[in-house]
């Protein structure tokens, strides 16, 4: 239908736009300019920014998510998490926006900051399961119940923030791709203390050959 068409168009024009001047310096008048529409066919659609960035969120980015996160629990080996990161990063640079933007979004849209909660726990829950699968399977070491809580989290935030920090640096000339890299090598520095030998060695052995290519 020329509706669902035009909804889609819409939400294409604004992650492009946000991803290369930031949500909050892109007004609705300046994509209805970029799609070349009048404001008003725009508002027939969406009421304001804010409904635009929900829907982002909501019609995009939370199936992507939902997908990810049904894989968190087959992971078995460096190789199966190297892919799965680079599946995490792939998303976060898609929707840079998003990630780097938050505080600023959830201030502006309470609404926003709900539905973002929940999906928000439903990773950190997988999270935890993934690191149970492991060291069930002997790749990684014990870990005190009480801190794979705290230790998903952290690695959240990790990702978050290298997504954020490249997404600075590309100002500068940074190729934004090159952050899949960069998480890489991060997420392994800060996991290898968990893993069990054989997993240290078979990371930095798949990183290597990944550096390699």
């Amino acid at each position: 239908m020329k509706s669902n068409k035009t909804k889609g168009r819409i939400l294409d024009t604004s992650i492009r736009l946000f991803n290369e001047k930031k949500a909050s310096n892109v007004s609705t008048v300046q994509i209805s300019t970029a799609m070349e529409i009048s404001p008003g066919n725009l508002y027939y659609y969406y009421a304001n920014k804010e409904e635009v960035i929900r829907c982002i969120w909501k019609d995009r980015m939370v199936e992507e998510l939902d997908n990810l996160i049904v894989q968190y629990e087959s992971i078995e080996t460096a190789d199966n998490l190297l892919d799965f990161l680079k599946e995490i990063i792939e998303h976060c640079i898609r929707y840079r926006f998003f990630y780097t933007e938050m505080p600023t979004l959830f201030r502006n849209d309470s609404t926003l900051m709900d539905v973002y909660a929940g999906v928000h726990d439903r990773v950190s829950e997988s999270t935890v399961k993934m690191y149970k699968s492991l060291m069930s399977k002997g790749r990684m070491k014990e870990i005190p119940e009480a801190e794979m809580d705290s230790m998903a989290e952290n690695g959240i935030v990790l990702i978050i923030g290298l997504v954020a920090q490249s997404d600075i640096r590309s100002i500068s000339g940074f190729d934004i791709s090159n952050t899949i890299q960069v998480v890489w090598r991060n997420m392994a520095a800060y996991l290898n203390p968990y893993f069990t030998d054989e997993m240290v060695n078979e990371m930095a052995k798949a990183l290597k050959a990944r550096m390699d290519d």
